[in-house]
């Protein structure tokens, strides 16, 4: 990718990120719609698949998003907390994926995917913490961003199972901050790099 260009890996990963949010925000209000909260039910079969698909959807997009987010520390001191957020929040993201499509695809009930769903829960937040780690690290964006994000995570995972211990997933939760990462990249400078990664390069366009 040309880091000169206006589409840089991470102005490409806060884009995806700001756009996870928006749709999950989307999801959030046709739930809230429904009065989902309150054991409402969906007005139409076409209703309940878009209100889940952008569930699913910003799922996808918060994955991609970290993945880019990784790409871009590579040359920093965060970059393993980030490939360690980023693979395990893709991974998280796969279940709740997987769980999803049963319940729209085999009609299954939220209670028989639970497991899934809780593991996701589980993982995207510590997923999300370790991300929050590779941002301070690496001092790409500013640290008050990294310890929010951190602490946001790992006080969801851990109050939610005293508050409602029934029922973890709330989706809202785990993209809440994603403005946060995502619209920093879209407006930051590129990262300078390393000595290494400098070196590297310079000794790659040399003849032999």
């Amino acid at each position: 990718m040309n880091e000169q260009g206006y589409w840089r890996m991470e102005r490409a990963a806060g884009l995806f990120l700001v756009l996870a949010f928006v749709t999950n925000i989307a999801g959030v209000v046709m739930f809230s719609i429904r009065d989902g909260a309150g054991g409402g039910a969906p007005p139409s079969h076409t209703f309940f698949v878009w209100e889940r698909g952008f569930f699913m959807a910003a799922v996808v997009l918060t994955a991609i998003g970290f993945v880019l987010l990784e790409e871009h520390l590579r040359s920093t001191h965060g970059y393993v907390l980030a490939r360690t957020g980023a693979t395990t929040y893709l991974f998280a993201g796969i279940l709740v994926v997987v769980a999803e499509g049963l319940i729209l695809s085999a009609g299954l009930g939220g209670q028989q995917v639970l497991a899934l769903i809780n593991i996701y829960v589980v993982l995207a937040f510590l997923g999300q913490a370790a991300i929050g780690g590779a941002v301070l690290q690496s001092r790409a964006l500013p640290a008050w961003i990294g310890w929010a994000t951190m602490i946001w995570n790992i006080a969801c995972l851990v109050t939610l199972p005293l508050i409602t211990p029934h029922d973890i997933w709330f989706p809202v939760l785990h993209h809440f901050l994603l403005p946060l990462i995502g619209v920093p990249l879209l407006r930051s400078a590129p990262l300078s790099q390393s000595p290494t990664r400098r070196i590297g390069r310079q000794e790659a366009g040399i003849p032999h």
